[in-house]
């Protein structure tokens, strides 16, 4: 029997985190890299996919542009390839389209489609002393290491589960691509972005004319995205490469409270929803009834012939409210866990006490593998920081995890220092080898470090490297 493919790195699942890390080593002559992605062609959310929905970066933090501006799959590159950048630049934008991400994010998918396997979902994932022998639909491949980027899964409320179908449903589903609201009742649940583009594109009949339309929100209100140069510094490698070094009490406290600068809802979107609101009340009069009602909190969805009757938690005058819906989406967020993939591996991985996976600096799994590693994107919010899961710094996580396989500095991905001074410059990581400095010397004190737990870091080992 024939031996399957050898890679030295096997990226499962191709979202931007994933095509990012392609776009930056599949042109590398020292590494064999294949990506595998269950879909049959990129997509990124569909379900989402409103004609009004932004960006919230700019478009410069593309797949790869930050740390590698003369690749050819950036995003000003998508432009003059398609013929749009003096239309583009007309526009006069600092942040562009979801539709036109997305559409730049298939283009660079095509032209990488050597290096990536659609329709092609990994059944399952083995370690073999020293490689990972992969199994999918249409065959196997052996790899060196493993890159994870199979993104996060719909958070849903308990009181919610039993009744999971056409009629309720997380935003993130194929039921809200198909769902019809025509003279309906139509509750959704959660006051983040995503949220309030259902609210906001159902008022305006994307699905039907509703009979009435209620948004409710744990939050206070509709609360804005904290934005602004200096909130901006967070999402800054150095500030990455720092806070990772923080214990995990000081990064739990100070992640919960930068949670705006992440969740919120543009403020730019939010202002052309109220304007929407007012030019309506006051004159156009065209919306179906609808509330927008903050501090509610789900409690209790009971089902009620053809229709759910809903109890909400008023926090702000402390007493239970009624309601009936005919339908309810659930904008309730996304949570991170390892997929089941890793079942077999995770006697081998390493986990915190809250039973989340540790991440080293360079983005491995902390792991029993020997010479083998297993990447993961958008799995450390609680390691890397706030950061993490934002498209922001996607092209710094590829650069950093490319730097680490190659075991150089391929990518640039030190920057000057920030204007906050967070870290005492003394002080910043006086006993850890620098990562952006020293990548193959990290790598080689990591590897120790993971077969002795006793074996410390320090500045004499960090200057006899170099």
């Amino acid at each position: 029997m024939k031996a399957p493919p050898t890679f030295d790195l096997l990226g499962i699942g191709l979202g931007p985190s994933n095509l990012s890390l392609a776009a930056l080593v599949a042109p590398l002559r020292e590494l064999s890299v294949k990506f595998c992605e269950s879909k049959k062609a990129f997509a990124w959310h569909p379900e989402l996919m409103f004609s009004d929905a932004t960006m919230q970066t700019s478009y410069l933090k593309d797949l790869v542009t930050p740390v590698d501006p003369t690749n050819p799959h950036s995003f000003l590159n998508y432009l003059v390839k398609k013929g749009r950048f003096y239309h583009f630049v007309n526009t006069d934008r600092k942040t562009v389209s979801r539709l036109e991400y997305e559409d730049y994010a298939r283009w660079v998918s095509e032209e990488l489609r050597p290096h990536i396997d659609f329709d092609s979902p990994v059944l399952s994932i083995e370690h073999r002393q020293d490689h990972f022998h992969v199994s999918k639909k249409d065959g196997e491949y052996t790899a060196k290491n493993l890159c994870l980027a199979t993104g996060p899964q719909p958070c849903v409320p308990d009181c919610a589960k039993t009744f999971l179908g056409p009629e309720v449903f997380h935003a993130k589903s194929p039921h809200l691509t198909s769902c019809r609201m025509a003279g309906k009742r139509v509750l959704i649940v959660g006051g983040g972005q995503t949220g309030v583009e259902v609210f906001r594109n159902a008022l305006k009949e994307k699905w039907g004319r509703a009979r009435s339309l209620q948004l409710i929100t744990g939050r206070e209100n509709l609360r804005p995205l904290e934005e602004g140069p200096f909130v901006d510094e967070i999402y800054t490698p150095n500030f990455v490469e720092k806070f990772h070094g923080l214990s995990q009490e000081s990064k739990d406290e100070f992640t919960a409270k930068l949670l705006l600068t992440s969740d919120g809802n543009t403020p730019g979107y939010l202002q052309a929803f109220y304007e929407e609101l007012y030019l309506d009340r006051f004159y156009q009069k065209q919306f179906t009834d609808y509330s927008i009602s903050p501090l509610r909190w789900l409690k209790k969805v009971e089902k009620k012939s053809s229709s759910y009757r809903v109890t909400l938690f008023n926090k702000l005058e402390e007493k239970s409210e009624e309601l009936e819906a005919d339908l309810i989406v659930l904008a309730t967020g996304l949570r991170t866990q390892l997929p089941p993939l890793l079942d077999r591996l995770k006697e081998k991985i390493v986990f915190d006490e809250e039973n989340r996976p540790l991440v080293d600096l360079h983005y491995r799994l902390r792991a029993d593998l020997g010479p083998n590693h297993i990447y993961v994107m958008n799995f450390s919010r609680h390691g890397h920081g706030i950061a993490d899961p934002q498209t922001s710094l996607m092209a710094y996580r590829s650069a950093v995890i490319a730097n680490s396989l190659l075991g150089a500095r391929r990518f640039e991905v030190a920057q000057a220092p920030l204007f906050l001074d967070f870290f005492h410059q003394e002080t910043q990581h006086a006993n850890l080898p620098n990562p952006l400095l020293y990548p193959l010397q990290c790598q080689r004190l990591c590897a120790g470090k993971a077969r002795n737990p006793d074996l410390h870091w320090s500045r004499g080992e960090e200057e006899r490297s170099h």
